[in-house]
């Protein structure tokens, strides 16, 4: 286990999460075995000014003067816009046992589907997951996992892992 935030940053540099190991900790939690409990949270996002309308869907059955127009058009755009820029994002907390806030070890683990491809994702080490914990000063679980279920933020201070996944390794 790390001791600060600088031994963390030294260890992500050279490590790669492969999944089976990420599974058998998660499991590991569930059953009691660690020290740590665990939970996931997930959600589909869409950028606001995407979000589709129920009056969005009837313009696939709309005349073609009617999909011609200017709202028409926007409609449109909502629609398929919306696939090329929703996200599915991903939080893991790991959170120590004890009932007492704020808790003495906690990690979160995140990142959107795409990330976990090798191509095509922002990191230029490719296939990645981000972690933030109770290193860094000023930050709390409780916190963040709140932004993160009430306005789809991830926290802004993170470290990045390289991840294997078998079954991604192509997909972009």
């Amino acid at each position: 286990m790390c001791q600060d935030k600088k031994e963390l940053k030294k260890l992500c540099k050279t490590l790669t999460v492969e999944i089976s190991d990420f599974v058998d900790v998660i499991a590991g939690c569930k059953a009691g075995a660690f020290h740590l409990n665990h939970a996931m949270h997930f959600f589909d996002y869409v950028p606001e000014h995407l979000e589709t309308r129920e009056s969005d869907f009837e313009i696939l059955d709309a005349s073609l003067e009617v999909q011609a127009s200017s709202d028409g058009q926007k409609a449109f755009r909502r629609l398929f816009k919306t696939h090329g820029q929703r996200q599915y994002r991903v939080a893991h907390m790991f959170f120590s046992r004890e009932v007492q806030h704020p808790f003495s070890e906690w990690h979160m683990v995140f990142f959107e589907m795409d990330e976990l491809s090798r191509r095509n994702n922002h990191w230029c080490g490719g296939s990645h997951i981000h972690i933030t914990n109770y290193l860094w000063p000023n930050l709390y679980c409780q916190d963040l996992l709140e932004a993160f279920l009430s306005r789809k933020e991830f926290p802004s201070s993170k470290l990045h892992l390289a991840f294997n996944d078998q079954e991604r390794r192509g997909y972009a």
